[in-house]
């Protein structure tokens, strides 16, 4: 009796060990704790001793749990690879399918953006400029103004004042400046930058555009009380000479304003070319004359005058195309009893 109860116990054991043995399936841990518990079962009930049947049932029972063990992990492992290890339950698969918890993945603010605009683009001077610079903050912090500078080719014709240097702007506030141009005697359109520069590498740029408007003096001569006159020996050097009355105008300005004289050329072609400086006035009377002195082939011929107001452009005018009057006269032939005698022009 007592032989066959060891050898159903042992049979037993052995069992139990095996099916602990095979189902250790997890890895690391989990697979070394039920190789060895395989390995220990079938000693730990067929040994020779007290409360063999005892040690049976407990091998038993952690048969069973490591039974449970390897179907939870064969389920779990299924569900996760989408195969078909054990048929596993529903409740089950569903819970394991759904750990861990899905986690909102964290975002990292983005950095504060301190930008400047500026306004107009581009900004013109004739020579009064037609309106202020207007810098704008239009980032999502306060932005700083480091430097405004002018910059460009026609740099040293523009200036700009300094009321937003070194300010901070608060988000959508406005600072405004005014731009010079002072031409300095330049002609032609000047041309330059005004540069601004703030924090975090911000720059922005306004054009320039400078032009020096033509003066409001203007220097002119007319045909009004224009006259010819042909006077007797002796008027210029001892000679007979053609006496040509004109009038010089001056508009936009004062005599005051004028550098001094102005010079004007008269030339006759035949004959002789003279230049004379004038006193001009603001009014519409007064003439000017200028002799032309006349050879003896001079006479009993028709001549070709040219009057020119300012022949070599030394005063800045509006316009230049009113400093030239021509006409013709023609002189006699000489007559034996020298008179004065108005001719035709």
């Amino acid at each position: 009796m007592n032989a066959s109860v060891g050898l159903g116990l042992a049979v037993v054991g052995a069992v139990c060990g095996t099916v602990a043995g095979s189902l250790a399936t997890e890895q690391s841990v989990v697979r070394l704790v039920g190789l060895c518990l395989g390995a220990a079962i079938p000693p730990f009930v067929s040994t020779v001793g007290r409360w063999r049947p005892v040690r049976a049932g407990l091998a038993v029972l952690i048969t069973v749990v490591a039974a449970l063990l390897t179907y939870s992990g064969s389920v779990g492992v299924g569900a996760a690879t989408n195969s078909k290890i054990v048929p596993p339950p529903t409740e089950l698969v569903e819970e394991i399918k759904t750990w861990p918890a899905k986690r909102t993945p964290t975002t990292t603010p983005p950095s504060p953006l301190r930008l400047l605009e500026a306004m107009p683009a581009k900004l013109s001077c004739r020579p009064v400029c037609d309106s202020k610079v207007t810098i704008k903050s239009t980032g999502t912090a306060p932005a700083h103004v480091d430097t405004v500078d002018v910059d460009g080719q026609g740099k040293a014709k523009f200036t700009r004042t300094d009321e937003c240097v070194g300010k901070t702007l608060e988000p959508g506030d406005e600072c405004s400046f005014e731009v010079t141009f002072k031409p300095a005697g330049a002609t032609g359109t000047q041309t330059g930058q005004v540069v601004i520069r703030g924090d975090q590498g911000n720059e922005t740029k306004v054009e320039l555009s400078g032009t020096q408007p033509p003066p409001l003096l203007d220097l002119g001569v007319s045909s009004q009380g224009l006259s010819c006159v042909l006077q007797p020996g002796g008027t210029v050097d001892g000679r007979e000479a053609l006496q040509v009355f004109f009038h010089v105008s001056l508009t936009g300005a004062t005599p005051e304003q004028l550098p001094g004289l102005v010079p004007v050329k008269v030339t006759s072609v035949p004959g002789a070319t003279v230049t004379v400086n004038t006193a001009v006035s603001g009014s519409s009377t007064g003439s000017t004359v200028a002799a032309l002195p006349l050879s003896a082939l001079d006479y009993g011929r028709r001549h070709s005058v040219t009057v020119t107001v300012d022949p070599g452009h030394k005063i800045a005018e509006r316009s230049e195309t009113n400093n030239v009057l021509r006409f013709r006269v023609t002189i006699p032939a000489k007559a034996p009893a020298p008179r004065t005698t108005e001719l035709s022009c």
